[in-house]
């Protein structure tokens, strides 16, 4: 993995990497090739995949479109427990954390190419179609831990439509402190170079949160707009939320607070 240690070039960017959890030490690169080609229409040369016994980690390093990709198999757990502890985030999945303690291995994959756009949007190809191996029991990205099927179908829609698949990269967290209100949250904007946004103690329906937070996170992406404290955002002529930076109250660090 040390090419990705290396200085980026201008304009070049790199998605963090994504784990992969496995119920054993086992990746069928040949499978995922094929998978990949299915799903994308991306083909992948086989022989860049080096699983010799000289070799620490049998890995696959190529490159599409000019992108540097690598998929390593690791033979042990997601390291300090991070797995199990992000997989305890994810309200939409109560599996996930009883999922995420049986993984013995991962896939780790990683991007490193031009805009966030590009490498965001060739990750989420490579995650989706590695999580079709049959031993492939979720995936830890985002600061949580997502359902095969729900990271593949995202994948897939988004991307399909033409759309950055925001929901691969940035997890969006509902939770009610009163039992009458709702607060939302974003994780994983940072990773892509911007602020992350919290709703607090809004009357809305929790749909309409979640909504309203993937519109937002979805338009500061593929438009590269940078939202700043004190101004609003709207996506009507009359709709105009205010925006102040603020300590994250969900999170660590700042967020943007979206008055809904």
């Amino acid at each position: 993995m040390g090419i990705f240690n290396k200085s980026k070039k201008k304009n070049e960017s790199a998605v963090l990497p994504s784990f992969i959890l496995l119920n054993d030490n086992i990746f069928d690169a040949v499978l995922f090739i094929k998978d990949f080609q299915e799903d994308w229409g991306i083909r992948l040369n086989s022989s860049d995949y080096s699983d010799k016994p000289s070799d620490n980690v049998p890995t696959l390093v190529t490159q599409v479109d000019d992108m540097t990709i690598a998929l390593s198999l690791m033979p042990v757990p997601v390291p300090n427990g991070e797995a199990v502890t992000n997989a305890k985030t994810n309200m939409f999945w109560p599996e996930a954390q009883t999922v995420a303690e049986g993984h013995k291995a991962h896939v780790l994959i990683a991007v490193l190419g031009k805009s966030i756009l590009e490498t965001g949007t060739l990750q989420a190809k490579l995650c989706a179609s590695c999580l079709r191996q049959p031993n492939a029991i979720a995936i830890n990205t985002a600061g949580t831990v997502f359902k095969p099927d729900f990271y593949i179908g995202a994948a897939k829609a988004y991307i399909e439509n033409g759309s950055f698949p925001i929901e691969n990269h940035v997890f969006f967290g509902l939770y009610s402190s009163d039992g009458k209100t709702f607060s939302g949250y974003t994780y994983g904007l940072g990773n892509l170079g911007k602020m992350d946004i919290e709703i607090l103690n809004s009357e809305r329906d929790a749909n309409e949160i979640l909504d309203c937070m993937q519109n937002i996170s979805s338009y500061i992406i593929e438009s590269d707009v940078t939202l700043k404290h004190g101004e609003t955002i709207g996506f009507t002529a009359e709709q105009k939320l205010s925006i102040a930076e603020s300590k994250a109250v969900a999170i660590d660090g700042m967020t943007l607070k979206i008055q809904f």
